[in-house]
């Protein structure tokens, strides 16, 4: 399998600890306001903006920039030692150090707390308020909000790509940091017989997230769990989506990464 061209692959992953959780969460919220961001429709908007908010909710609940700078520095400094040792590519390894170094530097000399675009902003704010409420985000609770996804498609764009730069750094370093951590794992051909696997993983290596990937086409998903020490994999199958789905009982041949970055 591991031959098969990466189109023909889904590929599912699992976080082995709290940090990478919440890198991987932010990342998808990014890429939804980039979506939204591109988009002409009033719907796209919409996207943009309740995932700009559920950005905002994120990193209020949580020091993100600090982990997200103390994962940097430990992948920086893990890569740095790599440099020269056969198989590495030296101009690819120095382009990742320098883009770690860089955003390293914008989230240390980043005011603390949300941007200032962001900060006091009485607009999202109301949004944001009515957003818990199931449907409270229609015209007649919104007329402001509504009025303005009513506005010309170019200054919706400007405002959100304004709102979303008070966020570069924070959006970069997470892509790089889930960027390197994907490319550094080897692909392994494992087959889950019966449709479960189990595997102990070696708690000194510090394995960061796991990554199944398998045939697009094959009816079933992995569910996946895991700690530092193991991981367990079970293959599910849904038949109607308005049923439970239950375990297979064939084998399933699929593709396991232990993603994890060290020096040799």
């Amino acid at each position: 399998m591991a031959g098969n061209p990466t189109k023909d692959l889904i590929t599912y992953e699992y976080p082995l600890n709290e940090r990478i959780r919440t890198l991987l969460r932010l990342n998808f919220l990014f890429e939804r306001v980039e979506f939204g961001k591109t988009g002409n429709s009033e719907w796209h908007a919409r996207t943009a903006v309740d995932a700009l908010l559920d950005i905002i909710d994120l990193l209020t609940r949580s020091d993100v920039r600090a982990e997200l700078q103390k994962e940097l520095e430990r992948q920086r400094s893990t890569l740095s030692q790599l440099r020269g040792l056969p198989g590495v590519k030296g101009q690819q390894l120095q382009t990742v150090l320098e883009q770690a170094d860089r955003v390293s530097k914008a989230l240390r000399e980043a005011p603390p707390g949300l941007p200032a675009s962001m900060r006091d902003n009485a607009f999202l704010t109301a949004i944001s308020q009515r957003a818990g409420v199931l449907g409270g985000t229609c015209a007649f609770d919104l007329p402001g909000y509504h009025l303005w996804l009513q506005s010309p498609v170019t200054e919706r764009q400007a405002l959100i790509k304004e709102w979303l730069s008070g966020f570069e750094a924070i959006s970069e370093g997470s892509a790089l940091v889930l960027r390197v951590l994907r490319q550094s794992a080897d692909p392994i051909d494992e087959v889950a017989a019966g449709g479960s696997y189990n595997a102990k993983l070696d708690p000194n290596t510090a394995i960061q997230m796991l990554r199944v990937r398998m045939d697009r086409t094959t009816q079933c998903f992995p569910e996946i769990s895991g700690s530092r020490h193991f991981c367990t994999i079970r293959f599910l199958h849904q038949p109607s989506h308005g049923e439970r789905p239950k375990q297979v009982d064939h084998d399933v041949p699929f593709i396991l990464e232990r993603c994890v970055i060290q020096s040799r």
